[in-house]
């Protein structure tokens, strides 16, 4: 996909070469140019739009790098711009954006601007890019618990992947997700294959990123399997390797508990949460705090008093799957202590949760 904006045709012709680049995931090839960029950027200060263009592959291109890094401020610079009414620009914008609201749990936002990006699609002639959106948007769909639709948008995009030479890591990538659509939907014969299929694409090209990112979703559906053993394995050799990866924490964290292994939990929620304060995610920030309790055995109205301050922002973005979760095993945890008629409540609660849910996937 290349974008025609007047000014400074060099330096347009590099920020278009350096999208071909990240949206190929071929980070090597998109870091020289982003270096032969940077030693060029200074002639255009003046050209608005092209710094618009500039800062939005920037975001791209950092999030194709390190996604756990991502913050609420990492959009900032491209907001510090005049909403750009250009269409190829209103493209970029509204579908960075929505990448953006949707790795720090602002789904709402997330699906707002996707639904905006969509809306410009018809003025992109790009096949490519039209994948690359079905991929990004079947993410989406897999952070907000909608599985099959992911499944299939995901599969979409593949389809058009695989029919172009050079697009080998985006085919795997597609892989790497459809497998956790997989795992949600509890195919777990089909998910491995697609991660396997996934890991050997990633091995080939040895890019131990990749190679990290399957390894943790093989840990993700051993878990989801209750297999926590060998979820551990896999999920400790990420977080050793990536200190920052916060979503592994969680699950490595939240197996240990199951293994009544508290001591080691709680190191690990500490790590995490910390890690979620600085990125000043609010959707993991929850997470953490409601797994730190049960793993500490809180009370049942101490576990309450945080699970309810993390229901109206589950409630907003229509999260119910974490909500049923949740009330479930506060639930639990007042039937334990024989306060039945609270018991009751949250079971009731959770299993109305369990229908919203329900009713947000088989809707669609």
């Amino acid at each position: 996909m290349s974008i025609h904006l007047k000014g400074n045709k060099e330096i347009t012709k590099l920020l278009n070469e350096w999208y071909i680049e990240i949206r190929s995931r071929r980070i090597r090839n998109a870091l020289c140019l982003k270096e032969t960029i940077d030693s060029k950027i200074h002639s255009i200060e003046e050209d608005q739009n092209l710094l618009l263009y500039y800062s939005l592959l920037d975001f791209r291109y950092q999030f194709i790098i390190d996604n756990l890094s991502v913050s609420k401020n990492s959009f900032d610079k491209v907001e510090s711009f005049d909403t750009p009414t250009d269409d190829f620009l209103a493209y970029y914008y509204h579908f960075f954006k929505g990448i953006h609201a949707s790795t720090i749990g602002e789904y709402n936002v997330a699906k707002e601007n996707y639904e905006k990006a969509e809306s410009f699609l018809d003025c992109i002639p790009d096949e490519l890019e039209k994948a690359e959106f079905q991929y990004k948007v079947g993410a989406f769909l897999y952070d907000i618990y909608q599985g099959l639709l992911s499944y299939k948008k995901v599969t979409e995009a593949r389809k058009i992947f695989a029919q172009h030479t050079g697009y080998e890591i985006n085919v795997a990538f597609c892989d790497n997700l459809i497998g956790l659509a997989c795992t949600h939907l509890r195919e777990w014969e089909l998910a491995e294959e697609y991660f396997t299929k996934a890991m050997d694409m990633f091995q080939k090209i040895n890019e131990e990123q990749f190679i990290l990112m399957v390894r943790q979703n093989l840990g993700l559906m051993y878990a989801t399997q209750n297999l926590s053993p060998l979820a551990i394995r896999y999920l400790s050799e990420v977080n050793q390797k990536q200190s920052n990866n916060y979503k592994a924490l969680f699950i490595e964290a939240r197996e240990h508990m199951k293994q009544g292994n508290n001591s080691i939990a709680t190191e690990l929620i500490a790590k995490g949460h910390k890690l979620c304060v600085e990125l000043d995610n609010k959707e993991y920030k929850y997470h953490f705090k409601i797994l730190d309790a049960i793993n500490a055995n809180f009370p049942a109205e101490a576990l309450e008093k945080i699970v309810l301050e993390s229901i109206s922002y589950f409630t907003e973005q229509e999260l119910f799957e974490y909500i049923k979760d949740y009330e479930e095993q506060l639930a639990t945890t007042f039937y334990k202590e024989d306060n039945h008629v609270k018991a009751s409540h949250y079971f009731y609660s959770s299993s109305q949760a369990g229908k919203k849910a329900f009713e947000k996937e088989a809707l669609k």
